[in-house]
């Protein structure tokens, strides 16, 4: 059997009016293409629907059974295509964001907040994770994007490169260290080193010279998990760490001062990225074009003017 809903909306509009002239009018077709679809939909039921009279058109007993249903298969038909209205245009959803635990208190908290001003109706969870997990999310459908550091990704994950963040030094604020204009990377071997992420070691070390890879893989160099812990141990007088230009905010709170790293200066790109075997839902689409604009506005700052 294959119906379609032009028959079935044929169909409820001759048994409402009762007159193939009046369902016609209503439906915006002639009287002789109404019939053909009635009769049409007969055909494939197998069952008359109507009686039909000189004056009047007339329910048969099968239509009248037939009636309630289909007004009730079009009403839901009607309700979710208005469903799909709200989630095109981000009057309802849910935007599952993934983000490193830095990131997640510091940037995303912006963006969502403005987000959230221009599509109120639409919830959104934040996944605060790992950085070594940041992408776990989209395979399992838990996150839809995900926000981060560059990692290296396969063929069935999307990248799209945000804006390249500087890395800064951070110490405390009675530190010899505290008022310099930039500090070289060479010049933090007496200290202990705070490596922010279980990672981080391997990903910087291509980037700086010998002396200063040597001096990172003593065994004085500590690693945490996650960037809050590095800057609690800083606070405290327990070593050196750097962290990202957005992170500025949270550097103030630990009342820890933020140095330019040069020789080498250390860039990090910040990206967002998707399952590549899924087209993004509106409500993420309309997000990523936030972070772009987002970045547009603020890429040429750094978080210490803000």
């Amino acid at each position: 059997m294959n119906l379609t809903l032009r028959q079935l909306r044929a169909f409820d509009a001759v048994a409402e009016t009762g007159s193939f002239t009046a369902a016609a009018k209503a439906l915006h077709l002639t009287q002789s293409a109404l019939s053909v679809l009635v009769r049409e939909l007969e055909r494939e039921t197998g069952v008359q629907l109507f009686d039909r009279h000189t004056r009047r058109v007339l329910l048969s007993d099968a239509g009248r059974t037939f009636q309630p249903l289909i007004q009730r298969l079009l009403a839901d038909l009607a309700s979710a295509v208005a469903d799909l209205g709200d989630l095109r245009d981000k009057k309802t959803g849910l935007l599952r964001l993934a983000a490193p635990q830095l990131m997640a208190c510091t940037l995303m908290p912006r963006v969502i907040a403005a987000w959230r001003e221009r599509y109120p109706g639409v919830a959104v969870n934040l996944i605060d994770t790992l950085p070594e997990h940041l992408l776990a999310g989209l395979a399992t459908g838990e996150a839809e994007l995900a926000v981060g550091q560059d990692v290296e990704v396969d063929a069935t994950i999307d990248r799209r490169i945000l804006f390249r963040d500087r890395h800064w030094l951070i110490c405390p604020a009675d530190h010899r260290f505290a008022n310099r204009r930039k500090v070289r990377w060479s010049e933090l071997a007496p200290y202990t080193f705070i490596a922010p992420t279980r990672d981080f070691r391997q990903r910087v070390m291509p980037e700086l010279p010998a002396e200063v890879r040597a001096w990172m893989q003593r065994s004085e160099t500590l690693e945490v998990s996650y960037m809050t812990t590095a800057l609690g141990m800083v606070a405290n007088g327990l070593g050196l760490t750097v962290c990202p230009s957005y992170s500025a905010s949270l550097v103030r709170a630990h009342g820890l001062r933020m140095v330019r790293l040069d020789a080498p200066d250390f860039h990090r790109e910040v990206c967002v990225y998707s399952a590549a075997d899924r087209s993004l839902s509106p409500a993420a689409a309309s997000f990523v074009e936030m972070l772009e604009g987002f970045a547009r506005r603020e890429g040429g700052r750094t978080s210490m003017d803000r």
